[in-house]
């Protein structure tokens, strides 16, 4: 007997995410795995998402009410990739390193800088996206997706049952 956690996603955007990446568990079952079906299921705004933009200030103060250890580097100032998953033609970003005004960094999971700016998680929908620095604002652009991605994509797998596929064999994909 296998037992594993049962992570799933509205919307995987086009490719669900190995759990190790989101989530640090390790699970072979649970490998991201390529899925051209949600598209065809997905509402416009849930597969591709509108730009979203931020006050820098507001996210730096955001971080460090949610995550206290960031007072020693706050105002935060600065975030780049450090991690993410290259699909192509978009990639989905994993980690991130925030870097205070004082030079000082530390680094966060995607999934958790995602959550703590839009905790609803309905404006900036998943890590599936490009972060951009623009002056006192960061901008998350080319979203796709809804949802943490990793395991069973939802709208996926009902494209998959519409097609005739057995449960058995939707799990078996995902």
């Amino acid at each position: 007997e296998v037992t594993f956690p049962t992570y799933y996603s509205s919307v995987c955007g086009g490719h669900t995410e190995n759990s190790k990446n989101v989530f640090g568990d390790s699970y072979v079952s649970l490998q991201g795995v390529s899925c051209a079906h949600c598209q065809h299921v997905a509402k416009l705004g849930q597969f591709y998402w509108p730009m979203a933009v931020y006050d820098k200030a507001d996210i730096s103060d955001r971080l460090v009410k949610r995550y206290g250890s960031l007072k020693q580097i706050a105002p935060i100032v600065h975030i780049e990739p450090v991690a993410q998953t290259d699909y192509g033609a978009y990639t989905r970003l994993t980690r991130v390193k925030l870097i205070g005004q004082n030079g000082q960094s530390d680094t966060l999971r995607a999934e958790d800088l995602r959550l703590c700016i839009d905790p609803s998680g309905r404006i900036i929908k998943s890590t599936l996206c490009r972060l951009e620095d623009w002056d006192d604002q960061w901008a998350f652009l080319e979203g796709r997706g809804w949802g943490h991605g990793v395991g069973l994509c939802q709208c996926g797998a009902q494209w998959l049952a519409r097609q005739g596929q057995s449960y058995k064999e939707i799990l078996q994909y995902y």
